[in-house]
C-alpha cells in the first residue's frame, strides 16, 4: 500500500499565528513520534486574507497508522480549550497523480 497523505486546513485570526503555532507544535510533537508517521510540512499562506493561514501536510504509512496515532494522547491534545479558536479542516488523500521538472512519477490512475 502506498503512504496516504493527510491534509489539514486552519483558520487562523490575524495576529494569533505565535499561538495556534505553540498548540501545533505540541501536537505535532507527540505524532511524529507515532508507528507509522513518515513526514511533515506546515504551510503558510502569503496572504494574510487566506481563509486557512496554515495547512499541515503529513504523510502516513497507512490509513491505518493515521487511525491508531490518534488515540487518547493525541485527543487529550486537541482537547483543549485553546484549539476552539483554530477551526480545522481536515481529511486523508491519496496520490493519484505525481510530478517534478524531470517528469512524472509512477502514480496511480484516477479511478
Amino acid at each position: 500500500m502506498e503512504p496516504v497523505v493527510f491534509i489539514n486546513a486552519f483558520t487562523v485570526p490575524a495576529g494569533r499565528e505565535q499561538a495556534f503555532f505553540a498548540l501545533w507544535r505540541e501536537v505535532n510533537d507527540y505524532m511524529r513520534g507515532q508507528p507509522g508517521y513518515i513526514s511533515h510540512r506546515l504551510h503558510r499562506s502569503l496572504s494574510p486574507d487566506a481563509r486557512f493561514r496554515f495547512i499541515n501536510v503529513a504523510v502516513w504509512q497507512s490509513p491505518a497508522h493515521w487511525e491508531r496515532a490518534h488515540d487518547d494522547g493525541f485527543q487529550a491534545l486537541v482537547r483543549q480549550p485553546a484549539w476552539a479558536e483554530f477551526p480545522p479542516q481536515p481529511a486523508l488523500y491519496e496520490v493519484v497523480h505525481a510530478g517534478s521538472r524531470a517528469g512524472d512519477a509512477a502514480t496511480p490512475a484516477l479511478a
